[in-house]
């Protein structure tokens, strides 16, 4: 419902008393602005529950959800760790500061009038940014503020002496270290302390250690275990291990693994019905564990492609210089542009008799050679990446299916190119063409008709079920530890903000500020005077 219905008079407050009086309203949980298409306003549910449990009796739980979701340019959207935070709240009834608060049915009659208005009850307003003017006026940060954040750094095992010092002559303020000389060296500062570091590993740590566990339950999947089950217990097994440690508490630690369900979700689905299919896994992963001699062969080769183009680009703008050629309007200078140039000024100069001209001459002539050397090693190469990058596709899709299905594939295709060939009859240029085209792709397909059995017997056969059941459990641990690693950063995001802040707000006092202005000022004025400007 649009949140009017909670405050609003005349016969939505006859309703409200009349729900009230019936004890009906269970909760009311308000979401955030812009989750529905086609408005921007905020809305709430409204849980009305005729039979609420003995324990609820006369009470109403009043969720502020409105502050957490993602933001979309068109429409915002409740993250998975939103709803699971909202469900979890609601399933059992928790109060948690600025977010959930259970209500007597009196406290809302009595003090309010019927009126609903969440805000009343669950005011997840942030506290104001609070300012020193002593710390702006004479420069330091005030103590009470960085002693404000000793729970932020301590999450992390952190101390603030590691980022500020004691302020000489100015009891209760402080002020950066001196390794600390700007705003964008705090981020690093904060990454690079070894408890931080530390931390962040002892996470890894304790993930490494429940994907031990946790992966026996995705293999009890195939055995007739159910996938709600099997999410209840890993979602209790990574908070117990996760919340100790003391960077997220235990809505962080359950959107870590409602993110990563999210994503995996339809992966096991398919691992229930239909095994450990190579499907699931990416030819990325298949080519890592397979074939990286391939594939850092590959890499090799593009990177000297790359640095045959860059040594050609430089060419060909030396070129330019050389033959001093004037590109038209929007005409974009190419190799070959520019060795029509060249050209065109080698022969003017070949039959040259003087000194200057022959050298001259010369020096286009191996600028030319050089263009051409580079241009051919570009082509061989490409030619070269082409072949490597089809037989690696090749090596893949044959380990993934084996070569029976590709076998037949190919002499199909060859069935069909040789059936086409026989009836078609040249008689013009249009003609010809098609019969070479068809000739090529007969060609190719008879070409990787005789390297499969070759290749396959290269690869070391099929992948077995053994092999790809351990490929996908480790992209799923994958994925796990990627969605830890985007909260721990997040975190970590929070705390660098926090004391950008403090720089933001304290690093230059007015007293700095004066005096920079001032000397600027004295520069400004001797400039003016060497002008003649002033006296």
């Amino acid at each position: 419902m649009p949140h009017g219905v909670l405050f609003r008079g005349g016969k939505e407050k006859l309703i409200r008393e009349l729900l009230m009086k019936d004890d009906s309203i269970e909760a009311i949980i308000s979401l955030p602005p812009g989750l529905f298409y086609g408005t921007g306003i905020p809305a709430c549910v409204l849980v009305v529950n005729k039979r609420k449990p003995d324990a609820l009796r006369n009470k109403v739980l009043f969720i502020n959800a409105d502050r957490e979701f993602a933001e979309g340019k068109n429409q915002n959207k409740l993250r998975p760790e939103d709803i699971e935070k909202i469900d979890h709240v609601f399933t059992h009834k928790l109060t948690i500061d600025k977010y959930s608060r259970l209500v007597e049915v009196t406290e809302i009659v009595s003090q309010h009038d019927y009126n609903l208005n969440i805000r009343r009850y669950v005011d997840n307003t942030p506290a104001p940014e609070p300012e020193d003017v002593q710390g702006h006026l004479l420069g330091g940060v005030p103590q009470a503020e960085v002693r404000a954040l000793d729970g932020a750094f301590a999450k992390f095992g952190m101390r603030w002496p590691s980022l500020f010092q004691d302020l000489s002559g100015r009891d209760g303020y402080l002020a950066f270290r001196e390794e600390i000389g700007t705003k964008a060296s705090i981020k690093a500062a904060i990454e690079a302390d070894p408890a931080l570091v530390a931390a962040l590993t002892r996470h890894h740590e304790v993930l490494e250690a429940w994907w031990n566990v946790a992966r026996d339950d995705f293999a009890k999947l195939r055995e007739g275990k159910k996938m709600p089950e099997v999410r209840k217990e890993l979602l209790g097994t990574l908070k117990s291990s996760l919340v100790p440690l003391g960077v997220l508490d235990e809505f962080q630690s359950a959107g870590v693994f409602v993110n990563w369900w999210q994503q995996i979700r339809y992966d096991l689905k398919t691992i229930v019905s239909t095994g450990w299919h190579h499907t699931l896994i990416p030819d990325d992963m298949l080519v890592a564990a397979f074939f990286q001699s391939e594939a850092s062969a590959i890499e090799a080769l593009e990177a000297k492609i790359g640095e045959c183009q860059s040594e050609l680009t430089e060419a060909v703008e030396a070129a330019q210089e050389m033959v001093a050629y004037e590109p038209e309007e929007d005409e974009k200078v190419t190799a070959t542009v520019v060795k029509k140039a060249l050209k065109a000024m080698i022969d003017d100069l070949e039959e040259a008799k003087g000194e200057s001209a022959r050298k001259e001459w010369a020096a286009l002539v191996a600028h030319d050679k050089t263009l051409a050397k580079l241009e051919k090693a570009i082509k061989e190469g490409k030619s070269s990446l082409s072949v490597l990058t089809e037989e690696l596709e090749l090596k893949v899709l044959l380990k993934r299916t084996g070569p029976d299905d590709l076998k037949a594939e190919s002499q199909a295709l060859l069935n069909q190119l040789e059936a086409r060939l026989a009836k078609l009859v040249v008689f013009d240029k249009e003609g010809k063409k098609e019969l070479a085209a068809l000739e090529r792709d007969q060609a190719a397909l008879r070409v990787r008709l005789s390297k499969v059995d070759t290749l396959f017997a290269s690869i070391g056969g099929q992948l077995t079920d053994a092999q790809a059941k351990t490929l996908i459990l480790q992209k799923l641990h994958e994925r796990a530890a990627q969605d830890l690693e985007r909260t721990l950063n997040a975190s970590k995001r929070a705390l660098v903000a926090a004391v950008e802040s403090l720089w933001d707000k304290y690093a230059v006092s007015r007293q700095t500020l004066e005096s920079n202005r001032a000397k600027t000022l004295e520069a400004l004025d001797g400039f003016l005077k060497g002008l003649g400007y002033l006296q």
